[in-house]
């Protein structure tokens, strides 16, 4: 990578230990925990290959291959099948090809069953973060994407992970299967794509003046993408977070769109769940930068409002008002239509620039720079 220096990024203080129990001996690769059944009443799992459940004193129990067990809180102890245990449980393989299905999605590797105070159960998987990647990118980014894109994608999973490593450590998890973190969906039968872009990307970040970068990324810009700090009110936006004009996003179908909302539609957004008397009396867009809205103001009756764009969006729902980058406004009948582009947040990696970027020739690398100005691809150590 000639014009992409990488170097080596050293973030242990970053990654926090694993939950660690006494018996549990860890591999080499960083492992990660991810929350797949928070907080449950009960669930079910099918183990495939061999699985023994260890309980904290290191007592040992061997699962059945194929054979659907339950698990559910009883009183202070955990329920497994028949089976009574201390209010932690580990599930640990015993070949390489194992894995638990639940809901019908397979995960590799080791679960942790652990009893909540509030008498629920939660199910973390615990995975190297490379393979954690493989269930992750297909689900973030289209697998018939070229390769390039992927890899890009795949960078900014990685780091995004990396970064967020504990946000959920309340609860006993690092990240969340969802959209709280990223998208997840166990690993089974990953395209050949998807494999590459993880692997030849293996470790990779990145990062800026010295220290991991916290990363974004999102569906389509529109254009251009947004300043983080402005997005979000953060008191310094670093370099790669600014916003970079985008001509590579135009083959997205988000690229520009048109809604139409109702007026007792937007009202109830801009109330937000709180009740105001009277009609509707205007309606205005409020502060932009890079026509990203930052607020909705209105007149309900005789109450003025000052709404936060994305909390207006949320309320309408992120589905139908893609974004906050809104061209204009217009009074259609007994509604407003709206003239934007873009979907999502705006901030970081567009997804489908970076698709745009490929199909010209574009190198990961070069995508990653463009997204991201003045950051570094490095390797964590």
């Amino acid at each position: 990578m000639p014009d992409f220096f990488k170097k080596f990024l050293k973030i242990s203080a970053l990654i926090t230990s694993i939950f660690l129990i006494p018996w549990i001996s860890w591999a080499h690769e960083r492992n990660i925990r991810v929350g797949i059944v928070p907080q449950a009443d009960s669930f079910v799992f099918v183990p495939r290959g061999h699985y023994q459940v260890i309980d904290f004193l290191g007592h040992q129990k061997n699962l059945v291959d194929g054979k659907t067990y339950a698990v559910k809180p009883s009183a202070k102890l955990l329920l497994l099948g028949t089976w009574t245990l201390p209010a932690q449980a580990w599930l640990r393989s015993q070949d390489s090809n194992a894995a638990l299905w639940i809901g019908g999605r397979r995960y590799p590797g080791s679960f942790l069953i652990l009893l909540n105070s509030n008498k629920t159960v939660t199910g973390i998987e615990i995975l190297g973060m490379e393979t954690y990647l493989l269930g992750v990118v297909g689900h973030e980014m289209d697998a018939s994407w070229p390769l390039e894109a992927l890899k890009a994608q795949a960078v900014m999973a990685r780091t995004f992970a990396y970064f967020q490593l504990e946000k959920y450590h309340t609860h006993g998890y690092d990240l969340s299967d969802d959209a709280g973190s990223q998208m997840y969906g166990g690993v089974d039968r990953t395209p050949k794509n998807i494999t590459l872009a993880v692997r030849e990307t293996k470790g990779e970040v990145l990062g800026y003046k010295g220290k991991l970068l916290s990363v974004y990324y999102h569906s389509c810009c529109g254009g251009h993408t947004a300043d983080a700090g402005w997005v979000w009110g953060f008191k310094r936006t670093p370099k790669p977070l600014r916003g970079v004009s985008d001509p590579y996003c135009k083959i997205s179908p988000y690229y520009r769109w048109k809604v139409f909302f109702r007026t007792d539609e937007i009202k109830a957004a801009l109330e937000n769940r709180h009740l105001i008397g009277g009609a509707l009396k205007f309606f205005r867009l409020g502060s932009e930068k890079y026509d990203y809205i930052k607020i909705f103001k209105a007149r309900i009756g005789n109450t003025p409002i000052v709404v936060d764009a994305n909390r207006f969006r949320l309320a309408l729902g992120a589905s139908s008002l893609k974004s906050v980058r809104i061209f204009r406004m217009k009074k259609e009948g007994n509604g407003v239509e709206f003239d934007g582009g873009g979907s999502g947040h705006g901030v970081g990696l567009c997804q489908w620039g970076a698709r745009g970027q490929a199909v010209l020739g574009r190198s990961y690398e070069k995508i990653l720079k463009f997204y991201f100005p003045g950051s570094v691809l490095s390797v964590v150590e």
